[in-house]
């Protein structure tokens, strides 16, 4: 999901998907079945080195509700039965992904995508899955030390905050870039949730990683439906240019982008 083409987070719908023939589900599904004995996964990077954390993952291509389960398997957030032979990721299906990676947690799926307060489900006064960005990236966290980042609300507990009122800082803002990415510290990742107004109502709809890598460099890291998983240098002018350029439609207003920083694995 990008910022120039708003979609459903939550699963409901399946675009990215491929008939199979006789022969290709079961090739798929000797795939599934003997792949991990004939070819075993090695595990994940740990933390310790985020970037090499992250490295298999950067253009791997779009896939709408893509994401991998536990498992490892390449599946959708709306049809965890399904099974594709390649990865691909929609943004909440990267940031989950990749935050398997960097915090050495299992995150299935069911629990990653968990309506916190009970409050964006079908029928809710704000509409379905208004928060699901921002429900994603504190579940994601969920039981460990995080803060917030930036001008306003810095240091708070994301999970104490009104998410309907409280949104972080204004994307395009040059001096809450600034103070956020001054407060993320070192051994540190933070977690990002982009909202906009579209019509008067209020959406958490995308989300990102933020990591700096040994020389202190700060990088994005999302996926969009143009570019796939790929990353942009923050603590670059001509990166954090490039992020806003990519969000730079404004017909529902200016987005805002809320930092929730969290201690890796050591």
């Amino acid at each position: 999901m990008s910022g120039k083409r708003p979609q459903s987070f939550r699963p409901g719908y399946r675009f990215d998907t491929t008939r199979l023939s006789r022969c290709g589900q079961f090739s798929v599904l000797c795939a599934v079945l003997f792949g991990p004995l004939l070819c075993p996964t090695a595990a994940p990077a740990q933390a310790a080195d985020p970037i090499a954390a992250l490295a298999p993952l950067l253009d791997t291509p779009y896939r709408d509700d893509g994401v991998d389960d536990p498992a490892g398997r390449h599946t959708l957030f709306a049809d965890p039965a399904a099974a594709f032979p390649a990865p691909g990721y929609n943004c909440s299906g990267f940031v989950t992904t990749a935050s398997r990676r960097l915090f050495g947690r299992p995150l299935p799926l069911d629990a990653a995508k968990r309506d916190r307060k009970g409050d964006s489900g079908p029928g809710c006064a704000l509409g379905q899955d208004w928060d699901f960005g921002y429900d994603l990236i504190l579940n994601i966290t969920d039981g460990l030390p995080r803060r917030v980042l930036g001008p306003d609300g810095g240091g708070l507990d994301p999970a104490a905050v009104d998410a309907a009122r409280f949104r972080g800082f204004p994307l395009h803002d040059a001096a809450g870039w600034a103070t956020a990415l001054a407060g993320l510290g070192p051994g540190e990742a933070a977690l990002a949730a982009l909202s906009k107004k579209k019509d008067g109502r209020l959406l958490y709809y995308h989300v990102g990683l933020v990591v700096r890598d040994g020389q202190g460099r700060i990088f994005f890291y999302h996926a969009t439906p143009g570019r796939g998983a790929h990353r942009l240098e923050l603590s670059s002018p001509a990166g954090l240019a490039a992020l806003k350029k990519e969000f730079a439609e404004k017909t529902y207003g200016e987005k805002w982008i809320l930092l929730v920083a969290a201690p890796l694995p050591h």
